[in-house]
Order: structure tokens, then sequence, then C-alpha cells
């Protein structure tokens, strides 16, 4: 089974927030995955070494174009632009 591969990733400046935008495994389509850090407090390290862990809340539809993926991207999430 192919997957879809990365192809951009942009990085809030904050670094807790990140867009990765892929293409499927035929090329043809775009989405765009949005991932949000979660710190963790001291209680929760023994599950979270690294005192947090990334998540995926959102995810897009298709685009034809990593073009129109990354211009929807920066249309939908105001953080992008910043």
């Amino acid at each position: 089974m192919e997957s879809w591969v990365i192809k951009k990733k942009i990085e809030a400046v904050d670094k807790g927030r990140n867009v990765e935008i892929c293409v499927s495994p035929d090329g043809k389509l775009f989405r765009y995955y949005v991932h949000v850090w979660n710190p963790v407090d001291e209680s929760e390290r023994l599950y979270h070494p690294d005192m947090g862990y990334w998540s995926c809340p959102e995810m897009s539809g298709y685009y034809s174009s990593l073009d129109d993926c990354e211009n929807a991207a920066r249309s939908n999430l105001g953080w992008l632009n910043s």
C-alpha cells in the first residue's frame, strides 16, 4: 500500500503548529494536514516523556495542485500568514 508523501511543511513562528501539504501516491491529488503540539504537565510525563505530543485536529479536502492546496491552507488558517 502506497501512502501520501509530504511535499511541503510550513511551521508557525511559535513552532507549536505546522501544516504538511501532501500528494497522493498517483500524484494527482493534494491535501493539507494541520498538526498541533499539546504540552502535558508533570503528572503525564510517564506517558509523554517529551512533555507533550503532536495531534492532527484538521485535514483539508482534496486539491488538484500544490499551489491550490497551499493557497487554501493560507486562506483557511490565519496563523499561517503571520
